[in-house]
Parts: C-alpha cells; structure tokens; sequence
C-alpha cells in the first residue's frame, strides 16, 4: 500500500513533534527525512508529468 501525499505531510507533522519533545528524538531523524525526500520525489513526479502534458497540448 502506497503512502498518499495527504499521509506523509501528517506523519512528517506527527514526527516533527516527537523529535521536538522526545528525549530521544534525533533517533528518529533519519525517518523524517526519508519522508522529506519522498515527498519531493512525488512533488518532482508531479511537475515533470505536468511538463510533459503541457508540451503536447502547446503542440496541438
């Protein structure tokens, strides 16, 4: 089951608060991260799919 955009911005919220408060939160850092970067993974997915439905419509 794939993650939606909606989800992960949650639990990066959710994380961000743990790692805030939680003696030991910096162990979860890495976690944060990887969500960071699969959010801009979808975000760069997102535009370059834009991009290209653009580039034909301004053909046709």
């Amino acid at each position: 089951m794939t993650a939606t955009v909606p989800q992960i911005r949650k639990a990066m919220a959710d994380l961000a608060g743990i790692i805030e408060t939680s003696p030991n939160g910096d162990t979860y850092w890495p976690i944060f991260e990887r969500l960071e970067r699969e959010l801009a993974s979808r975000d760069t997915r997102a535009a370059r799919l834009a991009a290209a439905r653009m580039a034909v419509e301004v053909r046709v």
